[in-house]
């Protein structure tokens, strides 16, 4: 029987992923017309970066920067994320250990016990051990995000004074300007 299930799940999700690859090969061009073999392309396949991922002349440094600042605090948000609902799976699957166990309380002078089936011992270090790794992934994750944000913050207050009133020399006209 398990084999059985295990079988189809796997050809199942291997005709998903082909079909998911087949979709993506069969996607149109963005250009609906081929061009000329003798005509030069002047456009940059995505007009905020370079061909090579630089930003261009027009951006800034600073702004690039900004802009990887937030796709890395939107990464590290959603492994918090994927971390804290992993530790609500760990939870559940201990919790459902509770259903194997028997509490046996005995007189004054003994502590009461704990006796779990073998399934219920199973249960139990499986979901503790998913939510030992959870609460280390939390931990870690709940800490990058916090130095990303403040390298954000930095950023922004460093864009900002950068932008904000300050004298330059203007070389045309020969004099202060701000």
């Amino acid at each position: 029987m398990g084999r059985v299930v295990f079988s189809s799940v796997f050809v199942l999700s291997m005709a998903i992923l082909g079909r998911a690859e087949a979709q993506e090969g069969v996607s149109q061009p963005a250009q609906s017309q081929p061009t000329p073999p003798n005509q030069v392309i002047t456009t940059l396949p995505n007009e905020s970066l370079g061909s090579q991922g630089y930003p261009s002349p027009t951006q800034g440094y600073q702004q690039y920067e900004l802009e990887e600042a937030n796709k890395g605090i939107r990464n590290t948000r959603n492994a918090l994320i994927a971390t804290s609902a992993l530790g609500l799976v760990g939870t559940i699957v201990g919790a459902t250990a509770f259903r194997h166990c028997q509490f046996i309380y005995y007189n004054v002078n003994r502590p009461d016990d704990l006796v779990c089936t073998q399934r219920g011992d199973a249960l139990f270090a499986a979901g503790g051990t998913i939510f030992g790794l959870a609460a280390i992934g939390m931990i870690t994750s709940g800490i990058m995000l916090g130095v990303r944000k403040g390298k954000r913050r930095r950023l922004r207050r460093e864009i900002q004074r950068s932008q904000g009133a300050h004298l330059q020399w203007n070389v045309e006209s020969a004099r202060l300007e701000f």
